[in-house]
């Protein structure tokens, strides 16, 4: 009986905290990058990678992608992302493609790439941001 009671209390408590801690992140909102990390081999100097870009925001929002080195300090030139730019409409999500070139001399390359909501104002902006990772095939 006292077992019953005991594994019924504990239950109850989980119940509880898992409430809790679903009511207190279910406001967060934040664009999304799928996948967040991703490596594949090439056998040409370029690679690219399809990846996705989500906006959970309840308005439509404008969002900059933006390559970046992999420690997400500075911007890179040599990576393309097509679009640069979305609008995206709240809960829609939108494939993009990154693609960058690794010199010969490197045989693999890490670039990264941020997502960042260009109409949110303030000191300190959202990013989500992921690394991705070409390797030449060697023959």
């Amino acid at each position: 009986m006292q077992l019953s009671i005991r594994f019924t209390l504990c239950v109850l408590a989980g119940a509880v905290l898992g409430l809790a801690l679903g009511l207190a992140t279910g406001d967060a909102e934040a664009q999304s990058l799928s996948p967040m990390r991703h490596q594949g081999v090439t056998p040409s100097e370029i690679k690219g990678f399809r990846l996705e870009v989500g906006n959970p925001y309840s308005t439509r929002m404008r969002f900059a992608l933006i390559a970046m080195d992999p420690s997400f300090t500075r911007e890179v030139g040599d990576a393309s992302v097509t679009p640069a730019e979305l609008i995206l409409a709240p809960g829609v999500r939108r494939t993009i493609i990154l693609a960058f070139r690794i010199p010969a001399s490197q045989m693999e390359r890490t670039i990264g790439l941020c997502v960042v909501p260009t109409n949110i104002e303030g000191p300190v902006q959202p990013r989500v941001c992921g690394t991705y990772t070409g390797t030449l095939l060697t023959r």
